[in-house]
Order: structure tokens, then sequence, then C-alpha cells
């Protein structure tokens, strides 16, 4: 199912603002949305919809709730998060917009 020009830009900004809060619940709701035929991810992202991507999401998520309630392993995780949500935001947009025509 191809995506509207206006469908993609609304895909694009709720994923990545959802990444910059939590890259985990959001790429794996991503997927049981995909999962559950909620949303149609674009082709380019459909390794998200993979159980493997999914579960790997949920248990990083599950850390990282945890993390929030040890102060100095939230310190070391949230430093470590900065470098993952951001190039993950981005891969994100980059992959849902890969059908849109260059010109």
């Amino acid at each position: 199912m191809p995506f509207t020009p206006r469908q993609l830009a609304a895909l694009v900004v709720a994923t990545s603002f959802a990444a910059g809060l939590n890259v985990y619940a959001t790429v794996a709701t991503l997927g049981l949305l995909d999962r559950a035929g909620i949303v149609a991810l674009p082709p380019a992202l459909a390794p998200v919809a993979s159980w493997w991507i999914i579960s790997a999401c949920a248990a990083l998520y599950l850390v990282e709730f945890v993390a929030d309630k040890v102060p100095a392993f939230d310190l070391v995780w949230n430093a470590l998060q900065t470098f993952v949500r951001v190039p993950v935001a981005a891969l994100l947009a980059y992959g849902a917009t890969t059908q849109l025509p260059l010109g």
C-alpha cells in the first residue's frame, strides 16, 4: 500500500518524535502495529516487523524501564542512549521516505 506524501510526513514526524522519547518502545510498537495490520509500514521498514526486532526492542525497553529506577545506572544508560536515539530516529525517517520520488 503506497503512502501519500502527507501520510509519510505524518509517519516521519510522529515516529521521529516518539523515537526521541523512547526508541525501543517506538520500534517495538511500530513492529506490532504492522504485524497486527493496523499500520502498513513502507517496504524499507519491513525489518521492524520481525519478531527478532520486536523482541529485542521489548527487552531493551524493560532494561530502560529498570534503569530509570537505579540512579547510577540511569546516568550511564542515558549517556549511551544519546548516541542511539538520534541515529535510530534518522534511520526510521529515511526508511519511511525511501519510496518518495526524488523530483
